[in-house]
């Protein structure tokens, strides 16, 4: 199996991006290495031409998935990165978790239980039309389904 590439976006928004290491994802990653799967992590914190530097990295990599993790003020860079895999290798899959699609989950639970269309479910559609799979809650419980053959466009990890 080819290795897997797990991606932290910046986090222009803090004085010092390399103060608060991702341990979520470095857990996922941890996860994956247990079960026999190579890993690469790619750190771009504190990297102004990110963009650039994940396309070169894209284009290098033999990964065909791409997991993103991201907090809400890291949306705009997860989106980025994103587009920058796609732009040179559109038969990748780009996964997306972390605290931001949990919590989009959660209000659009919400949201669908009082038969309403609101911000998490405009929320959840800008997501849908950018990632090919979106993981809500604990990564390491749903991470098997989103890289194994056909996954869902969500995973719910409570479920």
């Amino acid at each position: 199996m080819n290795p897997i590439c797990l991606i932290i976006p910046p986090s222009p928004f803090l004085l010092d991006e390399r103060v608060f290491m991702s341990l979520g994802i470095l857990r996922l990653a941890a996860v994956l290495e247990r079960d026999g799967i190579d890993v690469e992590v790619v750190d771009l914190s504190g990297i102004e031409n990110y963009s650039e530097a994940i396309r070169v990295h894209a284009l290098s990599s033999p990964a065909r998935v791409f997991g993103i993790t991201a907090t809400t003020p890291q949306m705009p860079s997860a989106f980025e990165v994103a587009k920058a895999i796609k732009s040179v290798r559109s038969n990748t899959r780009v996964i997306l978790g972390g605290p931001h699609p949990t919590l989009v989950a959660a209000a659009w639970k919400k949201e669908k239980a009082k038969g309403i269309d609101g911000r998490a479910s405009k929320a959840l559609n800008q997501l849908d039309e950018v990632f090919d799979v979106i993981v809500f809650g604990d990564g390491e419980q749903a991470i098997s389904r989103a890289i194994g053959d056909a996954p869902p466009k969500h995973i719910d990890a409570d479920d």
